[in-house]
Parts: C-alpha cells; structure tokens; sequence
C-alpha cells in the first residue's frame, strides 16, 4: 500500500499494461498499412467528379437527369469508399496535427478555389473548382499518407 492507502501496482501488472500498449501500437501500424494501392486515386477522383456533377448539371438541362445521377452515384460511392478503407484501418487521418497553422491552412484552399469559381462562373464553377481543387488534394494527402504508413513500417 502507498501514503494514500491504495495499492500499489506490482511488476506483474506493469508488464501486462505494457505489452497492452505494445499490442495496441503494433495493432495501429499494421492498420495504417492496410490502406489499399488504389484507395488516394479513387477517393479524389470519386470526389473531383460527385462536385463537378453537381455543379455541371443545372448548366445542361438536356443531359441534367444524367449528369445529376451520375454525380449522386459517385457522391454516395465517395462516401462507402471512404467509410470502408477508413473502417478498416481504424483511424480517420483527416485533420491529423502537423505544423502550426498548417493543420486549417490546407483544408480553406478547395473553398477558396471554389470562390473564386462562383465568382468567375456562378454555381457552376463553384462546385467544378471546390470538387476538382477538393479531389486532388485528398488523392495527394491518402497518397502521403500511405507513403508514409509503408516507409513506418
């Protein structure tokens, strides 16, 4: 028993605890290794195409039915994809902390693309400049973030 009348913790205990924060640390490095090859590729593309639909369709009243189809199929396709490979691994690695300021900076640039979009193009551009600028930025960080996830392991 310690000063406060608990007991103490014995090397037995320790250990366990231990080779539970081990297990629990190899179990979150061989999670972050199981995001597919094809996963930053189909997850910014599947978005850059959902908005881009959405922003195109209005603009085509003949193809409007089809376009609007074809960018709820993928939006919803967006979604599955990504709860999947995220459900998988165990860790959603969106807003992960880096730098100062770097961690908000990143994620205001397909909005201001998107801006500047409606600006020049109305909602239109808007939704065609978020999804595209939004598309690529998730297909380059999922491609950082596996690359990083392989050279950890």
């Amino acid at each position: 028993m310690n000063s406060s009348g608990a007991m103490q913790p014995g090397a037995e205990s320790a250990a366990v605890a231990l080779r539970t924060a081990r297990a629990a640390e190899n179990a979150a490095r061989q999670s972050a290794r199981s995001v597919p090859a094809w996963y930053p590729a189909t997850h910014g593309l599947l978005l850059a195409a959902a908005m881009s639909g959405f922003g195109l369709a209005p603009v085509s009243p003949r193809w409007q039915g089809w376009i609007l189809a074809a960018a709820v199929l993928c939006a919803g396709t967006f979604l599955m994809v990504t709860w999947k490979v995220q459900h998988a691994s165990g860790v959603a690695p969106w807003f992960a902390r880096r730098g100062r300021g770097s961690g908000w900076v990143l994620p205001l640039v397909p909005f201001a693309a998107g801006l500047a979009g409606a600006l020049l193009f109305g909602t239109a551009g808007a939704f065609v400049g978020f999804g595209v600028v939004a598309g690529a930025l998730s297909w380059v960080q999922a491609a950082r973030g596996r690359a990083g996830a392989r050279e950890e392991s």
